[in-house]
């Protein structure tokens, strides 16, 4: 019976330890094992000198009370060694001058031993924020889009930024808890030692401390979580507002948004305060405590001193070792509250490592180097996450190598949504993608990727310079490379014109640009990897007649001998198209070259015809 709830209690241990983020701890343990090694040591030394320090008080007294030498001789730290010459040959007083300077050395070592450790401690730190913020961010965008996308912006920054904090935590306050109960054992040691009643009292006041600890950690860990996710959702809600700013202030809503987030602060500071009146108990009832004990071992003290019972050294030791040991005490207890407090966050990092309920993104599959024939879209179906209508329904479709394939239709027709697939940003729910004859989920997807240029009407810039956005699917292009690209999309004469050419930064989004010059620059950056596939998703659409004519004529330069797929809502940028597919609610109703689809009289026909007038 015995040695099943043993086998029980290790396997509920080794299950609680098994999760995602303990194994993430473990690993970030292990690879800096050397570093928390030096400094358990550096503490176990220290605690070992605090110890070391009150038995020679003790002994001190002691002799200088009686001169009991045969007590230190039979020490372990100077028994048989050459010290016990040394000690037999000096006088009572100068026995006890010689082990207070002992005393004192072995505290400035202990002083030593801690700071090293502190020390040691604050490097550990710096190493593991940046091994998590690694580790969490390649999590993330390891995700496959559908995965990564089904999380708000600020929900993600949130995971990377607490993971490292919340790991530095559990490491700090473990480490901490680790010393202290070793300080507290030989505390515990000595105390025993002197075998005295003090000891019984002392060990029986402060269960009563323990017992209480009980009773708060499993209300600080509930209340933790909660704060876990009100921090989650206030980051959200903040990221979301910045983001959108121009809105906010089109619309005049400051005073909205401020009252929203002062909404959630206000539940967050109910919150935080309720947790501090947990947290911050523990001390004033180790103070109310060792006050008890202090007084009541004074009280018995004075009646057995004089009743000759027992000797001042011991009394005087005694409270000596109290002190420190309710000053262990409660920073173990302060280091328990700390540690429920970051079991919050400590959930919050195993959601985002759990794998089992998350999509990643394959490392594996064929090299594509070419299109040699065509992509085939066979019977090929896709209904988004939590939604109940499918995007496309049963699409057939063949871009052929070297011919432009233009995509018409109503938004929310699905243009945008074959554009996706054929990006490798989600997978069809039916039917396949066929390059060549071979699966296109197959293929390698970082490799594939590589073979892609795509300019979308979302253009995203980054707040870097215009020489780095413009290769940032190339990083390895020359300068010389980069302003060919730039002349080709027509951009290389705006960027001449601003204040450091190539090397002028264009802020958060681009947003020192206008709309035609980020899409020129999106562009120049999709014609510097000389794609073998073109997709052009609705790149000119929100653009003015001028800006729209440049790219055009960008275009046409650079669509010679690709296989191009135009997303357009203007019909005149794509009557050239080899083919043109029109789409209405996820199907295709008509296909083929402009003069063919103007015959039949059909949508297309309707949508050219109010585009002329």
């Amino acid at each position: 019976m015995l040695k099943q709830q043993i086998k029980l209690f290790f396997q509920k241990i080794t299950s609680k330890f098994n999760t995602p983020a303990y194994r993430v701890i473990f690993t970030t343990i292990n690879h800096n094992r050397l570093l928390i090694a030096i400094n358990f040591n550096a503490n176990l030394l220290a605690g070992i000198s605090e110890g070391s320090g009150f038995s020679l008080i003790f002994i001190a007294l002691k002799v200088l009370e009686s001169d009991k030498r045969e007590d230190l001789l039979n020490n372990f730290l100077f028994k048989n060694t050459f010290l016990s010459k040394i000690i037999e040959s000096l006088s009572q007083g100068q026995l006890f001058i010689s082990l207070i300077i002992l005393v004192i050395l072995i505290q400035l070592l202990r002083n030593g031993l801690e700071y090293f450790g502190a020390v040691t401690s604050g490097y550990l730190g710096a190493e593991i924020q940046a091994q998590m913020t690694e580790n969490i961010f390649t999590q993330i965008i390891s995700f496959s889009f559908p995965c990564a996308s089904s999380y708000k912006v600020g929900d993600l920054t949130n995971y990377v930024n607490q993971a490292s904090v919340t790991v530095l935590n559990l490491i700090r306050h473990g480490n901490m808890f680790a010393l202290l109960g070793i300080k507290l054992i030989i505390n515990i040691i000595v105390l025993i030692q002197l075998k005295t009643i003090f000891s019984l009292i002392t060990i029986i006041i402060f269960s009563f401390l323990f017992l209480i600890q009980r009773k708060i950690i499993p209300k600080i860990k509930k209340l933790s979580y909660k704060l876990a996710i009100i921090r989650a959702n206030t980051s959200k809600q903040i990221t979301e507002k910045i983001q959108a700013l121009r809105i906010i202030h089109t619309f005049a809503t400051q005073n909205r948004a401020i009252t929203e987030i002062h909404k959630i602060e206000n539940e967050l500071v109910t919150n935080l305060k309720y947790q501090s009146l947990l947290i911050e108990l523990t001390q004033p009832l180790v103070r109310i405590i060792t006050t008890i004990s202090m007084a009541s071992i004074l009280i018995l003290g004075f009646l057995f001193v004089e009743n000759s019972t027992i000797i001042l050294p011991s009394l005087i030791t005694f409270l000596i070792l109290l002190n420190s040991l309710a000053s262990h005490i409660n920073g173990i207890a302060s280091t328990t509250n700390r540690l429920a407090a970051n079991s919050g966050r400590l959930a919050r990092l195993e959601e985002i490592l759990f794998p089992d309920d998350k999509e990643f993104t394959s490392s594996d599959g064929h090299i594509f180097k070419e299109l040699k024939e065509e992509i085939k879209f066979n019977k090929v179906s896709l209904k988004y996450s939590n939604t109940t209508k499918e995007a496309l329904i049963n699409i057939n479709l063949r871009l052929k190598k070297g011919t432009t394939t233009a995509l018409i239709g109503k938004s929310g027709a699905g243009k945008s949504s074959i554009a996706h697939l054929l990006i490798g940003l989600y997978q069809p729910t039916a039917g396949e993608i066929l390059v060549d004859n071979i699966k296109l989920y197959e293929y390698n997807p970082t490799n594939w990727c590589k073979h892609l240029g795509v300019v979308s009407q979302d253009t995203f810039i980054f707040n870097q310079s215009i020489l780095d956005n413009i290769r940032y699917g190339l990083p390895e292009a020359t300068k010389q490379q980069v302003i060919q690209a730039a002349r080709i999309a027509n951009a290389h004469e705006f960027i001449e014109n601003l204040p450091h050419t190539y090397d002028t930064v264009v802020g958060e989004r681009g947003y020192r640009l206008s709309g035609g010059q980020r899409q020129r620059l999106a562009l120049a950056r999709a014609i510097l990897k000389q794609p073998e596939i073109f997709i052009l998703d609705e790149a000119t659409s929100a653009l003015d007649s001028y800006s729209e004519h440049l790219i055009q004529d960008a275009l046409a330069q650079f669509q010679d001998n690709r296989t191009v797929l135009v997303i357009a809502h203007r019909l005149s940028t794509i009557v050239n198209s080899d083919l043109i597919i029109v789409l209405e609610e996820g199907r295709i109703v008509e296909s083929g070259n402009h003069q063919e689809l103007l015959a039949k009289k059909g949508n297309y026909a309707q949508y050219w015809q109010l585009q002329s007038l």
